[in-house]
C-alpha cells in the first residue's frame, strides 16, 4: 500500500527531470537500434519502452527479459546500440547488472533507471534515479522510457501526435 501511495510523488520527481531526459535522448537519438531490458516487473516496462520508441520515433527497438539477452540479441549489440535497463526494486536489479556489464564489454552504452539509493553502486553511462518506493519502482521507470521515446521522436521531427500506421481502434470480424 505504501508503494501505491508514493507513486504520484515518485512520478512527479521523474517529471521534474524531464530536461535531463531530453538531453540523454538527444545524445543517443542517432543510434541504429535500442534494446530495453528488465526482469520480473521490469520486463513489461522494457517491452513497453521499446514499443513506444518504435511507435513514435520509427526506430528499431526491442524489449527483452534481461536473461534472454544472451540468447541471440547479444550478437546484435554494438557501440551504436544503447541498452536501456530497469535496475530497480521489483526488477531484480543485481541480476540485471550482469547483463549490463555484458553489453558494456561490447561497447554498448547503458542508460538505466536505478533506485535512488543504489545509483552510486551501479556502473552505467547514464543513471536515471527512481525514488525508492519499493516494488512499484519499475512502473516509475516506465515514465523515463516514455519521455525518452518522446524526445527521440521530437528530435527527429516525427509526428508524435499522429504516428503512422497505428490502428486507434480494435476491429472484430
Amino acid at each position: 500500500l505504501s508503494s501505491v501511495q508514493a507513486l504520484p510523488g515518485a512520478i512527479q520527481q521523474v517529471l521534474d527531470r524531464t530536461a535531463h531526459v531530453e538531453d540523454v535522448a538527444a545524445e543517443y537519438a542517432d543510434s541504429t537500434a535500442f534494446f530495453f531490458i528488465g526482469r520480473r516487473l521490469g520486463k513489461p516496462v522494457a517491452l513497453e519502452g521499446a514499443l513506444k520508441l518504435k511507435e513514435i520515433a520509427y526506430d528499431h527497438a526491442e524489449g527483452f527479459a534481461a536473461g534472454e539477452l544472451k540468447h541471440g540479441p547479444l550478437a546484435l549489440v554494438t557501440e551504436d546500440t544503447p541498452v536501456l535497463a530497469v535496475l530497480t526494486d521489483g526488477a531484480t536489479a543485481r541480476k540485471t547488472i550482469n547483463n549490463t556489464t555484458e553489453v558494456q564489454t561490447r561497447g554498448a552504452p547503458v542508460i538505466a533507471a536505478v533506485t535512488d539509493d543504489d545509483d552510486s553502486a551501479v556502473d552505467v553511462d547514464v543513471a536515471l534515479p527512481v525514488p525508492d518506493i519499493g516494488v512499484l519502482e519499475p512502473l516509475v521507470a516506465n515514465v523515463y522510457w516514455q519521455l525518452f521515446a518522446y524526445y527521440v521522436a521530437k528530435g527527429k521531427g516525427r509526428p508524435i501526435d499522429k504516428p503512422r500506421n497505428l490502428a486507434k481502434s480494435v476491429t472484430v470480424e
